[in-house]
């Protein structure tokens, strides 16, 4: 067995050089393609035989940062992306609304719209927020969901790299998918603020819920922040492909208007039909509420 799994990172290591030196120069969040320490004891397979069927009942929200769909090995041709993956880690997890992070379109790194490669593969209703123009063509953020919202609305947030919050409303909530500076403290704390002032802007008289899911580039979420949000996902790490795992992607939600809402379970999920380790260089994670 030791044999074995040293044969498969000496080859995923070759592999990881070659795509490493193909990504050279790429701009965006996260987009340098470091997959960090491969070699880590985290099994291979982390299935660990509870199940994440859906409980009756129930919304599921989600949040997943897909790292532009390419996953520790990348396939061969003009696309490097694996599109039937990360659709395949969607499906497993059957969220009713999916916050997607790190998305190109129609870029010459990607030549096509991404969001809809995993739409076309889910059967989920795409909806895309562009946040940077980039390499010929988009890169943003994005939500898949099971129902068409009322309505959708994207807002401006500070970064290094442009960034943006957007807002999709649901019959039952109010769904925010993010995607948080990841060089400033402060940039991460402001992007809180703006959020917050636009609700109370706008939904000031709201009593249902409103969720916020994303990465939000920190291991700790701003005090002040804290005031106005409660978070609801799991503390396990999301960021794992690295030599300091960390929990940076969450599921949050607004405490303002004194919802009712009830957690029945939260997780970072994995499967026996996919090692989730490989897909993305970020966990999803998952948030059933009573419906």
């Amino acid at each position: 067995m030791k044999i074995k799994r040293f044969i498969l990172l000496a080859f995923s290591g070759c592999c990881l050089a070659l795509s490493g030196a193909a990504c050279s120069g790429l701009e965006g969040d996260n987009s340098d393609f470091d997959f960090g320490d491969m070699t880590s004891d985290a099994p291979d397979n982390p299935y660990d035989g509870q199940g994440y069927d859906r409980l009756p009942n129930s919304v599921r929200l989600a949040t997943y940062n897909t790292h532009r769909c390419e996953g520790w090995t990348q396939n061969s041709g003009t696309d490097r992306a694996n599109y039937n993956n990360t659709a395949k880690v969607i499906s497993l997890m059957d969220p009713d609304v999916i916050a997607l992070q790190e998305l190109d379109k129609n870029t010459t790194w990607h030549q096509t719209d991404q969001l809809q490669e995993l739409a076309d593969r889910t059967g989920m209703r795409p909806y895309y927020c562009k946040t940077i123009s980039y390499r010929g063509g988009d890169y943003g953020i994005g939500i898949l969901c099971k129902t068409a919202p009322k309505n959708t609305y994207a807002g401006d947030l500070p970064g290094t790299e442009a960034r943006k919050f957007f807002l999709a409303e649901f019959d039952g909530y109010i769904f925010i998918a993010t995607h948080f500076c990841h060089q400033s403290d402060e940039n991460r704390q402001r992007s809180f603020e703006i959020i917050t002032e636009y609700i109370a802007a706008n939904y000031a008289a709201y009593t249902k819920p409103i969720y916020l899911a994303g990465d939000l580039n920190t291991s700790k979420l701003p005090a002040a922040a804290l005031e106005s949000w409660k978070i609801i996902s799991t503390s396990a790490n999301t960021f794992v492909n690295t030599s300091s795992p960390s929990r940076i992607d969450y599921v949050l939600v607004y405490t303002g208007n004194s919802p009712s809402y009830e957690v029945l379970r939260t997780a970072v999920p994995s499967y026996e039909e996919i090692n989730v380790m490989t897909v993305s260089d970020h966990l999803p994670v998952l948030v059933d509420l009573k419906k």
